[in-house]
């Protein structure tokens, strides 16, 4: 019978009181979870399936210096593989989390472990697809906005009514996303409702507004996808305008938006769940999160990383949404409900027009 991750945290090398090693000293392996009996020797290796683009260089190097682990990236698995104890700690998306934990190919945390779980601000710690983030810590994350292009003109829309009047004005010129979750979700905050709402009525107010701009609106591919194709506005997050190119701006309307997080999660049966969540911790470090942001152009929800970020970064709105005015940041979680009336009212608007 293999043992559980609690039995191999039970299991693990005897408890310690925390000590302090400097980087690349050969001193004992600093613990974590320093106060009262929680304090733990990591394990002697980490198994990583994180992509090394989605963190600075110098994040397993700190790590490794600081804790004496070895660390080996190892190829992300998804379906029953993820099960297989081929990895002790994985990067996900909020969707591939939900599953997992549905699934139930996830660990449950020990959050005693993960003392700088503390510095996750609002909304990102206790986002409602894993309450109280009992299975993940969140990593970093892009938020949901649209790209503008100069010739916009000085009345350039700012908010989500204004983005979908811009099509009916200029037809063919504002493009959107093949992906129902994210326009309808934005059509239902331009109409004054939650964008997960399922409520009859207002999503009978996201068609009202979507269905006449039938044809108007150019359905494009995927929504972190970087390019204008010549039009004047795109729905997108973020990530492809964090250094746009002359005249294009990213604008995140203050009404409200989404944000789509990626987040660290341990697999069941990691081989080493005491380093595992050590390297939660370690990613949830300020100065760690700060430099994975300067890396990866992506916002950290460790708010106290923001003194070692750059001011440009912070004032960029392709990376941190407007702290003036404050935006709503939210997540996409609609119901089962909600997603079949979005699938319903998405069949209209992209069925072939036909003829009389």
């Amino acid at each position: 019978m293999r043992l559980t991750r609690r039995q191999l945290l039970a299991a693990a090398a005897p408890l310690v009181l925390a000590g302090c090693t400097r980087p690349g000293s050969s001193a004992a392996p600093q613990t974590f979870a320093s106060r009262g009996p929680n304090a733990q020797v990591p394990d002697p290796k980490l198994l990583l399936a994180v992509p090394p683009r989605s963190m600075s260089a110098t994040s397993v190097p700190d790590f490794t210096n600081r804790f004496n682990v070895k660390v080996t990236m190892v190829a992300p698995r998804v379906g029953a593989q993820f099960a297989s104890g081929g990895a002790d700690v994985a990067l996900v998306d909020q969707e591939t989390l939900a599953g997992l934990i549905d699934q139930k190919l996830v660990e449950k945390l020990d959050r005693t472990l993960i003392a700088n779980r503390k510095l996750i601000e609002p909304p990102f710690d206790d986002p409602p697809f894993d309450p109280g983030g009992a299975y993940s810590v969140p990593k970093d994350y892009t938020v949901v906005g649209f790209a503008l292009a100069a010739r916009a003109g000085a009345g350039a829309p700012s908010t989500w009514a204004e983005f979908f009047d811009l099509a009916s004005i200029f037809p063919g010129q504002v493009a959107v996303p093949n992906d129902p979750a994210i326009v309808i979700g934005a059509a239902l905050v331009a109409a004054g409702h939650d964008w997960n709402s399922a409520a009859t009525s207002d999503l009978d107010d996201a068609r009202a507004l979507l269905l006449p701009l039938r044809g108007a609106l150019t359905i494009v591919g995927a929504i972190d996808g970087g390019r204008m194709n010549g039009g004047l506005a795109v729905l997108c997050t973020g990530l492809g305008f964090r250094n746009p190119a002359r005249g294009v701006r990213f604008v995140v309307p203050p009404e409200g938006t989404i944000a789509r997080p990626r987040l660290l999660c341990i697999p069941p049966y990691a081989p080493d769940p005491v380093s595992a969540h050590a390297w939660l911790n370690h990613a949830l470090d300020p100065l760690t999160a700060a430099r994975d942001t300067i890396r990866t152009g992506r916002a950290t929800p460790v708010g106290e990383a923001a003194f070692a970020l750059p001011p440009a970064l912070l004032a960029n709105p392709a990376v941190y949404p407007p702290a003036l005015p404050p935006v709503t940041l939210g997540f996409a979680e609609a119901t089962s409900a909600g997603l079949e009336a979005r699938a319903a009212i998405w069949h209209d608007m992209t069925a072939p027009a036909t003829g009389r």
